[in-house]
């Protein structure tokens, strides 16, 4: 039997893929897989904790990028208490969630203590992870703050090396602005990133990430540059599209063609939608305490308390929490109107963002140093001795 397995399973492996990254394919397995599940479990099958904290530094940002919902945002701007994330990163232990984010829908190095967030992360020993738009890297405190405080991943968001794409995408914002970050952020790491056990062995921190988002103007030449520019800087990349922002942004040039007509094609995906993965996985902790489940909710208009008022433990378990994963449970958004057009989940695809950026790695030569593309629990970092 096992001699026979490992045959199949290479001939399956390729198949499975592509059943993973295909959004049609996949969208109606996960949806009848949903509509089974609630049957016997209304609200899904929820953890006793979630799996990670995402934490807004700031809702304040430097850009206004075009795809981005940031620029239409209407709630002021905050930025957080350390005396409420320390009371957060408390609790986390406590309660043993591993993994923190800090970034949401703001620029995170906006926030004046950004380098003491980070390192009250991993002084609990927390999976932290930051990014940022990386405009602000260039300046060497900042750059060396962020570094010392050793986040496992930091992740600069970049969508070209040509400075007329990137100032239509990004607000205008030069290219050499981003290379010079990078450059600082590299050599810092280099020089004095703090070395420690972590996923990808002992090495020294943060590993460096750049992402891009998408669009119909990254074109081959235009991806070529843009490897050129940035692979001399980054252990690993990640690529993935455009959607909606939660209905923020309408669809424009900006947005991933698809060979149905909008209307048709939204109709189709709303057909066979599935439950958002977000109220199964974590609590966004915004600036002002408000406690989301939605890393787009920029007005936060998926409320579901407030911390430190609530415990984490409360507010995972509390009525609104359940309110909404019945609600995607059953697709009925009579009382979370803003996820009823939200086309996040619809192009949200892991594994299809995976494919695509090992796929583009491969055609300019690039091999990742690290693989950034952690599991959901990476292995814990070993203490120091």
């Amino acid at each position: 039997m096992n001699s026979r397995s490992g045959p199949i399973s290479r001939l399956l492996g390729p198949v499975r893929d592509w059943v993973r990254r295909t959004n049609y394919v996949r969208f109606t397995r996960e949806h009848f897989a949903a509509l089974r599940l609630r049957r016997e479990h209304p609200s899904g099958l929820v953890p006793p904790t979630p799996k990670r904290i995402v934490v807004e530094p700031t809702n304040a940002c430097n850009l206004a990028c075009q795809y981005c919902g940031n620029k239409d945002m209407v709630r002021p701007a905050k930025y957080l208490s350390l005396e409420m994330y320390e009371q957060l990163l408390d609790q986390m232990v406590d309660l043993g969630i591993p993994r923190l984010t800090l970034h949401t829908i703001g620029e995170p190095t906006l926030h004046p203590r950004i380098g003491e967030l980070v390192r009250m992360a991993a002084e609990r020993e927390r999976v932290a992870v930051l990014s940022t738009n990386g405009t602000l890297l260039r300046r060497e405190a900042l750059a060396r703050s962020l570094v010392e405080g050793g986040p496992e991943l930091l992740n600069v968001s970049v969508d070209a090396a040509d400075a007329d794409v990137l100032a239509k995408t990004r607000d205008g914002l030069k290219p050499e602005v981003v290379i010079e970050g990078l450059a600082t952020l590299r050599r810092l790491r280099d020089e004095i990133g703090p070395v420690r056990d972590s996923p990808w062995g002992r090495v020294r921190l943060p590993t460096i990430t750049v992402t891009c988002v998408v669009t119909p103007l990254f074109t081959r030449e235009v991806e070529r540059r843009f490897f050129a520019a940035y692979a001399p800087y980054a252990d690993d990349f990640l690529f993935q599209y455009v959607h909606n922002h939660a209905d923020y942004v309408e669809d424009g040039e900006f947005h991933q063609r698809s060979l149905l007509p909008k209307r048709i094609h939204d109709r189709l995906y709303k057909a066979i939608r599935f439950p958002c993965h977000y109220p199964w996985d974590t609590l966004y902790l915004l600036a002002d305490g408000t406690i989301s489940v939605c890393r787009y909710d920029f007005d936060a208009r998926v409320r579901i308390g407030r911390f430190p008022e609530q415990s984490l433990r409360e507010l995972w378990t509390n009525e609104a929490m359940q309110s909404l994963r019945r609600a995607h449970m059953e697709f009925d958004f009579r009382d979370w109107s803003s996820c009823e057009d939200c086309s996040a989940m619809w192009v949200e695809n892991r594994a299809e963002h995976h494919h695509l950026t090992r796929m583009l790695q491969r055609r300019n030569g690039f091999t990742p140093s690290r693989d950034a593309w952690l599991p959901e629990r990476p292995a814990k970092r070993a203490r120091a001795n």
